[in-house]
């Protein structure tokens, strides 16, 4: 990439020229917020290497710093500098000379009530010195006739204050996500570079001569390549080829950055584009950066794939139908609104308002939402999750509830017990996702009885009942880790829940009793044969059947479940008999317990599943494909 000399102008600087020369910088609005976190430490690191070595005059090079030079000669400073790429290294850069003033200025007013004036004195001379050469500038207003303190960095709205606040000293409180790493930041430079240089000082003035040093380290030695760029779209070409400290910008700032930079000339919509990006970027980015990567196939019906930030502006933010000023604040309006709907998805959470309203009856009842949670935690079908966006923001309460437990019953089938492929199910997923906002947009009611022909047939290809019944008894082990456990748990509870539908001669589409919710965390998998059998009770045919399924069961929540390692006859009497668990209270119908017991057992739990886990009538086949 060639660029013009009369547009870009690159030089290497010390950081110390760069703040004393080029100033004030300033980050537009449409920049990321304070980002630094990993990096923070590795900047320290850097530094430290620069004053282990006796060679005072030795460099480092902390990479490339890319603004543009804007000129306005009504004021006293006719230039200033937007920043485009490096505002995280200035910004910690200020920050660390910021400290090293606060600490001379505690080191002079220490020294000033021990009476070593002289200490007291150099300590504050250093001081000032750094923050009139570093970190503030006076601004002489002739017209008003008096000087103003103002900074040589300012920061995006979202952490101006904040920044400004740390500089003077102050007290602060983070709101979001950049404002706690600009404190941590802030405590890291003076827990692990300022602190011990303090300490290992003997005497006041070798502690100003050490912070002297670190600030002959940060000014003098360190050094950056700096471009300044005259317009912007040179600028924004070096900006998207640079990176900051080997940290990628993530998609969600690109995109803020690209959709203010559509607005510029219409202040108010980017005034309200700006809030709400800084709203929406509060949240960690790895969750923001998880939601466009579902957000984009709920609305396309295909993978995102990369670069995600370009894709995202093409399907958005098309150039070749470019939106109005109002139509872009209210996209961003819908990402933000819809960023909040998928993250309580993707935590299990019913994405449907819950407040009890006198006289309102809830559309989902306490088991159907508990479904949501097995699907996303307990399965960890993430898989769905552009699917369940679309329908969140698509359909009723109802709907979605059929949804999810439609995507229950075949994922644990076709994912968690046969292994069948994700990309299947994807397309499907994909498709239907656009399908649902697409037949909403219309105001046609949305319906899942294509959805559930498609996903049978996937059943019937890749998950058929032979294959679930083998899968079932070879996966489903209690001696296979704690995800084994909880597909048992998953797979126990289920089949309860459809006890009744079962006994009344399972017709038609699987029904479940939706009174009682199984809290999976407090159900209890209880051992038929126990795991440490006693003396003289001991069935080595058994022993070896000890953790599949037909030797398990469960006990309810608040049930008496210490059955623990007594014989089978006991456990009848004493616990199984007074259980509220169907499956477990059947047990009491049997004589003894061997491995004819087991095998018929291990039969029907397998015959039972296979009507249960499955998404049409057993005796309805599902179309061809």
């Amino acid at each position: 990439m060639t660029f013009g000399a009369a547009s870009v102008s690159p030089r290497s600087v010390g950081m110390g020229a760069l703040l004393e020369e080029h100033h004030p910088f300033w980050v537009p609005v449409y920049q990321r917020a304070y980002a630094w976190d990993d990096q923070t430490a590795a900047f320290i690191d850097d530094v430290k290497d620069l004053l282990d070595d006796t060679n005072s005059q030795r460099g480092h090079f902390f990479g490339g710093f890319v603004c543009i030079e804007h000129t306005d000669h009504s004021q006293s400073r006719p230039h200033k500098y937007q920043i485009v790429d490096g505002q995280q290294r200035l910004t910690t850069f200020v920050l660390t000379l910021s400290e090293i003033a606060a600490a001379a200025q505690e080191i002079s007013d220490k020294a000033r009530r021990a009476g070593d004036d002289r200490a007291a004195n150099s300590a504050n001379i250093l001081c000032e010195d750094m923050r009139s050469r570093f970190i503030y500038w006076n601004h002489f207003n002739v017209t008003e006739g008096r000087v103003e303190k103002r900074p040589r960095l300012s920061l995006s709205t979202a952490d101006d204050k904040i920044f400004q606040d740390l500089l003077e000293g102050r007290n602060v409180t983070a709101s979001r996500e950049s404002h706690e790493l600009l404190l941590a930041a802030q405590k890291s430079l003076q827990t692990n570079l300022i602190k011990p240089i303090v300490d290992a000082a003997n005497s006041t003035m070798e502690q100003v001569a050490a912070l002297d040093r670190l600030r002959h380290a940060l000014t003098v030695q360190s050094h950056v390549i700096q471009i300044v760029c005259l317009d912007r779209e040179r600028a924004y070409q070096l900006f998207s080829v640079l990176n900051d400290r080997g940290r990628s910008l993530e998609d969600a700032d690109l995109l803020r950055s690209y959709t203010l930079e559509l607005l510029e000339g219409h202040p108010h919509e980017q005034r309200v584009a700006a809030k709400t990006w800084d709203e929406m970027l509060s949240t960690p980015s790895a969750k923001v950066s998880s939601f466009f990567k579902a957000y984009y196939p709920s609305t396309t019906g295909t993978r995102a794939g990369t670069p995600l930030f370009q894709k995202l502006c093409d399907e958005y933010f098309p150039k070749d139908s470019p939106l109005a000023p109002a139509e872009v604040v209210q996209q961003i309006t819908s990402f933000s609104k819809e960023k909040d709907t998928y993250l309580k998805i993707a935590a299990g959470e019913w994405p449907f308002d819950s407040a009890v309203v006198p006289g309102f009856t809830p559309e989902a009842s306490a088991w159907q939402k508990d479904r949501l949670g097995r699907l996303v935690r307990t399965l960890k079908h993430e898989l769905a999750l552009p699917l369940l966006l679309a329908a969140a923001h698509s359909t009723t309460e109802k709907k979605f509830a059929e949804l999810v437990f439609m995507l229950e019953i075949f994922a644990f089938r076709y994912k968690n017990v046969c292994g069948g492929h994700a990309s299947p199910a994807q397309t499907i997923y994909y498709a239907e996702a656009k399908n649902v906002r697409k037949t909403a947009g219309r105001g046609d009611e949305v319906k899942w009885n294509d959805l559930r022909v498609k996903l049978q047939q996937l059943l019937d290809k890749s998950a058929t009942d032979q294959h679930f019944k083998v899968s079932i008894d070879n996966h489903l082990r209690y001696d296979r880790g704690s995800a084994q456990k909880a597909n048992l748990r998953e797979f126990l509870t289920t089949l309860e829940d459809h006890r009744g539908w079962l006994d009344q001669g399972a017709k038609g589409r699987p029904r479940p009793d939706m009174m009682a919710v199984f809290d999976l965390q407090q159900v209890t998998i209880e051992h038929i044969y126990p795991q440490s059998p006693l003396p003289g009770e001991v069935q080595p045919d058994l022993r070896e059947l000890l953790n599949r399924l037909g030797n398990l069961t469960f006990f309810g929540p608040r049930e008496n479940s210490d059955a623990g390692n007594k014989t089978f006859q006991t456990k009848c009497t004493q616990h199984y008999v007074h259980s509220k668990v169907g499956m477990t209270r059947d047990l009491t119908k049997l004589a003894q317990w061997t491995k004819t017991e087991y095998d018929q057992r291990l039969q029907e739990l397998q015959a039972d599943a296979c009507k249960v886990f499955r998404l049409l009538p057993t005796n309805t086949p599902s179309p061809s494909a």
